[in-house]
């Protein structure tokens, strides 16, 4: 008896009499893996190299600018709201006056900080991604074509398989690249 793993969607596994996919094995998927690493192999100058050089450039001057032009507008900010507080206890402000101008200041600081914050999460998944993408390239510059599936190798570049059809699959690899493959039995 031969034992081998087949892999479906949720609506097969609930009633694979209204889906009109059929089940795709494992065996599939992993061949399809190990054309899909040979091929980085032998093109990975031409398809991750200039990935590599676009996301490292990616990291670096404007959005670095930007940050510190968001750090500089906070800070403004922050004494904009110390004259303010000083104006109020010295009594050259009306309550009102102040309460409108520091509910302006407030609003305006934290619409400051969840764009530095966006911008410091944006700058951190770009530096992942790169790093992800140079633990790929180290890999496959290495010259060696996967003659058989490694456990190892997938789950350490990729992070989740897409079935389109019972013939392609796209592998989402952990650098953010998304490859496709055939799938063929």
């Amino acid at each position: 008896m031969h034992i081998y793993h087949e892999w479906c969607c949720a609506t097969h596994l609930t009633d694979k009499g209204i889906c009109s996919m059929k089940y795709i094995t494992d065996d599939v998927l992993k061949r399809a893996f190990v054309t899909m690493m040979n091929k980085l192999v032998f093109g990975h100058q031409i398809v991750l190299r200039p990935l590599l050089q676009s996301l490292r450039g990616m990291n670096d001057k404007s959005q670095l600018l930007k940050m510190q032009d968001l750090e500089s507008q906070i800070e403004k900010n922050m004494e904009q709201r110390q004259v303010l507080t000083s104006l109020m206890a010295g009594g050259y402000l009306e309550p009102a006056l102040f309460n409108k101008e520091s509910n302006a200041l407030a609003v305006e600081a934290e619409a400051l900080r969840q764009e530095k914050d966006s911008l410091m999460h944006s700058l951190n998944g770009n530096m992942v991604k790169t790093d992800e993408l140079q633990k790929l390239f180290r890999f496959v510059s290495k010259g060696i074509m996967m003659d058989g599936f490694d456990d190892e190798a997938f789950l350490t570049y990729v992070d989740s398989i897409t079935i389109h059809s019972r013939s392609e699959a796209a592998f989402e690899l952990k650098c953010g690249v998304s490859l496709k493959e055939r799938l063929v039995d």
